[in-house]
C-alpha cells in the first residue's frame, strides 16, 4: 500500500508572507536576467566600435578585414597591408603551444624581412601578459589586443596558435592550427609567398 505524504498548507496568516517571499525572489532572477543581458549588450556595442571586422574565413575568399589600435597605440587595419604577404597569428601568454609556434614566427619574419608581414592578435588575454609575453619572443610586430572577440569570431578562431596567411591581394590562402614545428609552417608560408 502507498503512503501519501501531504504537505502543510500555509495558515491564511502565512499565506502572503509566502507569496511575498516568492515575488520578491521572482524579481531577483528577472533582474539578474536583465543585467546580464545589458551587460553583454553593451559590453559588445562598445567593442564594436572599436573594433571594425569584415570578411570570410573560407580558404579561397578575401580574409576577413579588421581595423583596431594596436598595443602601442596606433590605428591598424589589415587592408592596410595589402600588397604585401600577411600572417595573422592568434596567440595569448597563457598558450602553451605558442611559446613553440612564436619563435618560428619570429625567425620566418626576419629571413623574409621586407617580404612578409606578421600581425599579431592576442586572444582572450590580459594587457600586462601580452606585453611581457611579446617582449619574451621577441615580437616587434604590430600586435592587436582582442578583448572584445571581434576578430576571433570573424575568424572563427576555436583554439590556440591558429594562423591565417593572407596573399598580397587580401585573399585567404591558408589556415593553420598549431603550426609548432617548422615544417608545418614552412608548407603554407612557401605557397603565402609565392602567391602573386
Amino acid at each position: 500500500m502507498a503512503v501519501l505524504e501531504l504537505q502543510p498548507q500555509p495558515s491564511a496568516a502565512e499565506a502572503p508572507e509566502v507569496r511575498h517571499r516568492r515575488v520578491i525572489g521572482l524579481v531577483i532572477v528577472v533582474a539578474v536576467i536583465v543585467g546580464s543581458l545589458l551587460f553583454v549588450a553593451l559590453r559588445s556595442s562598445s567593442s564594436h566600435s572599436a573594433v571594425q571586422v569584415s570578411g570570410s574565413t573560407l580558404v579561397g575568399r578575401p580574409a576577413p578585414d579588421f581595423a583596431a589600435t594596436d598595443l602601442a597605440g596606433n590605428r591598424f587595419s589589415l587592408s592596410s597591408l595589402r600588397g604585401h604577404p600577411v600572417i595573422v597569428a592568434f596567440g595569448a601568454s597563457w598558450c602553451h603551444p605558442c611559446y613553440e609556434e612564436y619563435p618560428l614566427l619570429v625567425r620566418a619574419e626576419a629571413k623574409y624581412a621586407g617580404r612578409l608581414v606578421v600581425v599579431s592578435v592576442m586572444y582572450e588575454d590580459l594587457p600586462a601578459d601580452e606585453s611581457r609575453f611579446l617582449r619574451r619572443e621577441g615580437v616587434h610586430w604590430t600586435a592587436i589586443d582582442d578583448s572584445s572577440n571581434a576578430i576571433a569570431q570573424a575568424y572563427q578562431v576555436h583554439g590556440l596558435p591558429e594562423t591565417f596567411f593572407v596573399t598580397p591581394g587580401g585573399t585567404l590562402a591558408a589556415r593553420g592550427f598549431g603550426l609548432t614545428s617548422r615544417r608545418a609552417l614552412d608548407g603554407p608560408l612557401n605557397r603565402l609567398l609565392a602567391a602573386p
